[in-house]
């Protein structure tokens, strides 16, 4: 079931988020700041952590709010699945509510960004495999020898 996250959920979205692997420390903690904003209430009602819950159990997550300064844009900012309910179409199932949800609310487009170092390969064919398409990349964003790839979808 898909439901919006609430702040009960913050510890096992913190688990989710550290099992991936893919985060830096500092990254980690930048990620708990804004999950921890958000269930204090301190962003807009535009903002969203969803997750999907098999059983009792969160399985997945995803975060998605607008993109400051452009119209109509929106940006899936984090998403994961639990690996072991990984390449069962929860990520997938994920994703097409977000799309479903921001087209809803008048979205044209929905940006994903991810870097484009060789451990993110699999997240970077997960987007495409979604339907979206690789916009660009900008040349050590992240650090030296680590870009930034932006994948967009038109909605």
């Amino acid at each position: 079931m898909i439901r919006l996250a609430i702040s009960e959920d913050m510890d096992t979205l913190i688990e989710i988020a550290e099992a991936t692997g893919l985060f830096r420390p500092q990254e980690l903690e930048e990620l708990i700041g804004v999950m921890g904003a958000y269930f204090e209430g301190q962003f807009d009602e535009h903002h969203f952590w969803v997750v999907d819950e098999e059983d009792g159990e969160i399985v997945g997550v995803v975060y998605y709010a607008p993109e400051p300064m452009a119209c109509h844009v929106w940006n899936t900012y984090f998403i994961a699945v639990r690996e072991g309910w990984q390449r069962m179409g929860k990520g997938s199932e994920l994703m097409g509510d977000v799309e479903e949800q921001v087209k809803r609310m008048g979205g044209r487009l929905l940006l994903v960004e991810t870097s484009g170092l060789e451990r993110y390969e699999q997240a970077r064919r997960f987007y495409s495999q979604c339907g979206y398409d690789e916009e660009t990349r900008i040349r050590d964003f992240y650090d030296e020898g680590e870009d930034k790839v932006i994948f967009r979808k038109a909605l």
